[in-house]
């Protein structure tokens, strides 16, 4: 991999990332409603979405439903990323939020400009 292509996922960012762990259900979003709503964590989060480490294989593409644990808030979110790297426990998720910027509520910092 050469270093333009390195390079490229950062220059698309389209929000700073900051580290902050918001506790989460999720689940795969469907005509019928599922039983299957997973409790996770996130482990950072931008203006546009997050990152979470989940036990189910939620595909790339797959729209999800995510509630704030104990509030009233939730949005949908489609995943853009799974991580290569599964361990026995986890994978990482990434995800956007469709149509809900602003979601996690508090004050995030500027976006760098691109180099």
């Amino acid at each position: 991999m050469d270093k333009e292509t390195r390079e490229k996922p950062d220059s698309r960012r389209r929000s700073s990332r900051i580290v902050l762990r918001v506790p989460l259900l999720m689940n795969v979003a469907g005509p019928s409603p599922e039983t299957n709503w997973e409790p996770v964590e996130t482990i950072m989060v931008s203006q546009h979405g997050g990152m979470v480490r989940a036990k189910q294989n939620f595909q790339v593409g797959a729209t999800l439903d995510i509630r704030v644990r104990n509030r009233d808030l939730s949005a949908q979110a489609r995943v853009v990323w799974v991580s290569a790297n599964v361990t026995s426990k986890n994978l990482e998720i990434g995800f956007e939020f469709i149509d809900q910027e602003g979601f996690w509520d508090i004050k995030l910092p500027p976006t760098p400009e691109p180099k």
